[in-house]
């Protein structure tokens, strides 16, 4: 079975774009606007990756995947971001991502990135 993504990304024309490139590229995807819906969903435990964006409505990215993992959600994390301002880079780091891409980012380093992150979730 194909590995799943589980994007969040609360700019609908990136994620729109981000979910339309994953398929072509032969993901499984599950795309998400806020992080209360992610946190309301059933996520997969294995062969998948989380994309997400730093700043989100309702709580930042790094409080998602913070609330993720007390959940017991062990899978990798890929951080996108649009800012590079020091507050973002403190979060970014508290995020212990697999990757961080800052926003333009090209298709070959997010699909490096995933492929780092499903790594990595293989030995997790």
């Amino acid at each position: 079975m194909k590995p799943v993504l589980i994007v969040v990304e609360d700019d609908l024309s990136v994620l729109r774009a981000l979910r339309r490139l994953m398929l072509s590229a032969g993901f499984r995807v599950m795309a998400f606007d806020r992080p209360r819906a992610v946190l309301d969903s059933e996520l997969p435990k294995s062969d998948a990756c989380l994309v997400v964006d730093v700043h989100l409505p309702e709580m930042n990215g790094v409080q998602l995947c913070e609330t993720l993992v007390a959940t017991g959600c062990q899978l990798p994390v890929i951080m996108i971001t649009g800012h590079i301002d020091p507050a973002t880079r403190e979060l970014v780091h508290r995020a212990k991502a697999v990757a961080v891409l800052f926003k333009p980012f090209t298709r070959a380093s997010l699909l490096e990135a995933i492929a780092a992150a499903l790594a990595a979730g293989k030995h997790a």
